[in-house]
Protein backbone atom coordinates (compact mmCIF):
# COMPACT_ATOMS: atom_id res chain seq x y z
CA UNK A 1 0.00 0.00 0.00
CA UNK A 2 2.45 2.38 -1.29
CA UNK A 3 -0.45 5.61 -0.89
CA UNK A 4 -0.22 4.92 2.40
CA UNK A 5 3.32 4.78 2.98
CA UNK A 6 4.22 7.31 0.39
CA UNK A 7 1.09 10.02 -0.28
CA UNK A 8 1.31 11.52 -3.57
CA UNK A 9 2.14 15.81 -3.50
CA UNK A 10 -0.82 16.08 -5.71
CA UNK A 11 -3.96 15.35 -3.40
CA UNK A 12 -5.70 13.56 -0.66
CA UNK A 13 -5.42 9.92 0.28
CA UNK A 14 -9.23 8.82 1.29
CA UNK A 15 -10.48 5.83 2.78
CA UNK A 16 -14.31 4.93 2.22
CA UNK A 17 -16.33 2.55 3.46
CA UNK A 18 -19.64 1.67 5.23
CA UNK A 19 -20.18 0.77 9.13
CA UNK A 20 -23.27 -0.79 9.90
CA UNK A 21 -25.72 -2.00 9.91
CA UNK A 22 -26.76 -1.25 13.66
CA UNK A 23 -29.12 -1.97 15.43
CA UNK A 24 -31.15 -0.47 18.13
CA UNK A 25 -29.50 -3.08 20.65
CA UNK A 26 -28.01 -2.13 24.00
CA UNK A 27 -24.04 -1.76 23.32
CA UNK A 28 -21.72 -2.97 26.01
CA UNK A 29 -18.43 -0.43 27.34
CA UNK A 30 -17.21 0.81 30.13
CA UNK A 31 -19.60 3.42 31.94
CA UNK A 32 -18.30 7.12 32.68
CA UNK A 33 -17.11 6.79 36.23
CA UNK A 34 -16.75 3.45 38.08
CA UNK A 35 -20.06 2.04 37.53
CA UNK A 36 -20.85 -0.20 34.70
CA UNK A 37 -24.21 0.76 33.13
CA UNK A 38 -27.16 -1.83 34.00
CA UNK A 39 -28.32 -3.38 30.34
CA UNK A 40 -31.42 -5.23 30.02
CA UNK A 41 -31.89 -8.72 29.31
CA UNK A 42 -34.16 -8.08 26.67
CA UNK A 43 -34.62 -5.48 23.50
CA UNK A 44 -36.55 -5.51 20.57
CA UNK A 45 -34.75 -5.04 17.27
CA UNK A 46 -35.75 -2.17 15.48
CA UNK A 47 -34.71 -1.05 11.59
CA UNK A 48 -31.09 -0.59 11.44
CA UNK A 49 -28.62 2.32 10.13
CA UNK A 50 -26.03 2.70 7.97
CA UNK A 51 -22.98 5.07 8.20
CA UNK A 52 -21.10 5.97 5.18
CA UNK A 53 -17.80 7.75 6.04
CA UNK A 54 -14.88 8.94 4.09
CA UNK A 55 -11.15 8.69 6.11
CA UNK A 56 -8.03 10.85 5.66
CA UNK A 57 -5.65 8.60 7.44
CA UNK A 58 -2.59 10.95 6.83
CA UNK A 59 -5.17 13.69 8.33
CA UNK A 60 -7.02 11.80 10.64
CA UNK A 61 -10.09 13.34 9.43
CA UNK A 62 -13.04 12.04 8.52
CA UNK A 63 -17.24 12.69 7.33
CA UNK A 64 -19.68 10.78 7.68
CA UNK A 65 -23.33 10.51 6.61
CA UNK A 66 -25.76 8.13 8.44
CA UNK A 67 -28.40 6.23 5.64
CA UNK A 68 -31.18 3.73 5.98
CA UNK A 69 -29.42 1.95 2.97
CA UNK A 70 -26.51 1.57 1.27
CA UNK A 71 -27.60 1.53 -3.14
CA UNK A 72 -25.27 2.85 -5.20
CA UNK A 73 -27.39 5.92 -5.65
CA UNK A 74 -26.66 6.70 -1.77
CA UNK A 75 -22.87 5.56 -2.33
CA UNK A 76 -23.01 8.04 -5.09
CA UNK A 77 -24.83 10.81 -3.43
CA UNK A 78 -22.66 10.74 -0.93
CA UNK A 79 -18.91 11.32 -3.10
CA UNK A 80 -20.63 13.95 -4.92
CA UNK A 81 -21.97 15.65 -1.74
CA UNK A 82 -19.74 15.19 0.82
CA UNK A 83 -16.20 13.21 0.08
CA UNK A 84 -15.82 15.97 -2.81
CA UNK A 85 -16.63 19.13 -0.86
CA UNK A 86 -14.71 18.24 2.09
CA UNK A 87 -11.54 16.85 1.33
CA UNK A 88 -10.98 17.72 -2.77
CA UNK A 89 -12.03 21.41 -3.81
CA UNK A 90 -8.81 22.18 -5.15
CA UNK A 91 -6.97 18.74 -5.21
CA UNK A 92 -7.18 15.07 -5.87
CA UNK A 93 -8.88 12.21 -4.26
CA UNK A 94 -7.22 9.20 -4.05
CA UNK A 95 -10.01 6.79 -3.13
CA UNK A 96 -9.46 3.31 -1.61
CA UNK A 97 -12.60 1.30 -1.50
CA UNK A 98 -13.62 -2.27 -1.72
CA UNK A 99 -15.12 -3.99 -4.36
CA UNK A 100 -18.90 -3.71 -2.88
CA UNK A 101 -21.12 -3.74 -5.73
CA UNK A 102 -22.78 -0.68 -4.17
CA UNK A 103 -19.56 1.32 -5.06
CA UNK A 104 -18.99 -0.24 -8.75
CA UNK A 105 -22.94 0.61 -9.19
CA UNK A 106 -22.30 4.60 -8.10
CA UNK A 107 -18.75 4.37 -10.64
CA UNK A 108 -20.92 3.20 -13.07
CA UNK A 109 -23.85 6.26 -12.46
CA UNK A 110 -20.92 8.79 -11.92
CA UNK A 111 -19.28 9.37 -15.76
CA UNK A 112 -17.56 12.72 -14.58
CA UNK A 113 -15.26 11.64 -11.56
CA UNK A 114 -12.25 13.81 -13.00
CA UNK A 115 -10.23 14.59 -9.80
CA UNK A 116 -10.60 11.04 -8.46
CA UNK A 117 -8.80 8.37 -8.75
CA UNK A 118 -9.88 5.13 -7.56
CA UNK A 119 -7.97 2.27 -5.84
CA UNK A 120 -9.58 -1.23 -4.83
CA UNK A 121 -8.78 -2.80 -2.20
CA UNK A 122 -8.65 -6.99 -2.91
CA UNK A 123 -11.48 -9.31 -2.73
CA UNK A 124 -11.31 -10.49 1.41
CA UNK A 125 -8.73 -7.92 2.31
CA UNK A 126 -10.62 -5.33 3.98
CA UNK A 127 -7.69 -5.11 6.60
CA UNK A 128 -6.30 -2.96 4.27
CA UNK A 129 -8.66 -0.16 4.07
CA UNK A 130 -7.33 1.90 7.02
CA UNK A 131 -11.23 3.21 7.31
CA UNK A 132 -11.55 -0.31 9.28
CA UNK A 133 -9.84 0.71 12.28
CA UNK A 134 -11.12 4.12 12.53
CA UNK A 135 -14.68 2.64 12.69
CA UNK A 136 -13.73 0.59 15.89
CA UNK A 137 -12.57 4.06 17.34
CA UNK A 138 -15.77 5.76 16.78
CA UNK A 139 -17.87 2.68 17.85
CA UNK A 140 -15.74 2.99 21.06
CA UNK A 141 -16.27 6.96 21.39
CA UNK A 142 -19.61 7.10 19.97
CA UNK A 143 -21.33 3.50 20.65
CA UNK A 144 -20.30 1.95 23.75
CA UNK A 145 -21.93 1.84 26.53
CA UNK A 146 -25.79 3.06 25.13
CA UNK A 147 -29.00 1.63 24.92
CA UNK A 148 -30.37 3.99 22.03
CA UNK A 149 -34.06 3.40 21.06
CA UNK A 150 -34.12 4.88 17.54
CA UNK A 151 -32.03 5.33 14.56
CA UNK A 152 -32.17 9.09 14.93
CA UNK A 153 -30.49 8.44 18.17
CA UNK A 154 -27.36 6.16 16.75
CA UNK A 155 -27.13 9.01 14.00
CA UNK A 156 -26.87 11.97 16.25
CA UNK A 157 -24.24 9.53 18.94
CA UNK A 158 -22.25 9.04 15.66
CA UNK A 159 -22.55 12.55 14.66
CA UNK A 160 -21.17 13.56 17.73
CA UNK A 161 -18.75 10.65 17.93
CA UNK A 162 -17.23 11.55 14.22
CA UNK A 163 -16.86 15.88 15.41
CA UNK A 164 -15.15 14.85 18.30
CA UNK A 165 -12.64 12.78 16.49
CA UNK A 166 -12.36 15.43 14.53
CA UNK A 167 -11.41 17.85 17.14
CA UNK A 168 -8.68 15.43 18.63
CA UNK A 169 -7.40 13.93 15.04
CA UNK A 170 -4.76 11.10 15.12
CA UNK A 171 -3.12 10.49 11.73
CA UNK A 172 -2.87 6.86 11.12
CA UNK A 173 0.44 5.43 9.91
CA UNK A 174 0.81 2.05 7.77
CA UNK A 175 3.51 -0.17 9.42
CA UNK A 176 2.73 -3.24 8.34
CA UNK A 177 4.73 -5.11 5.81
CA UNK A 178 3.76 -6.76 2.78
Amino acid sequence: MSLYRNPPQDGMVVCVDEMGPLACIPRGGRAWGNKPARRPDRYHRSNTIQLLAAFAPHSGQAVGVPSPNKTGEVVLSFLQETVVPHFGTNRKIYLIWDNFSAHKRALTLWASATNIEFFWTPTNASWLNLIEPWFLVLEKTALYNTDLKTTDAIAENLRQGINYLNDHPRPYHWTKSL
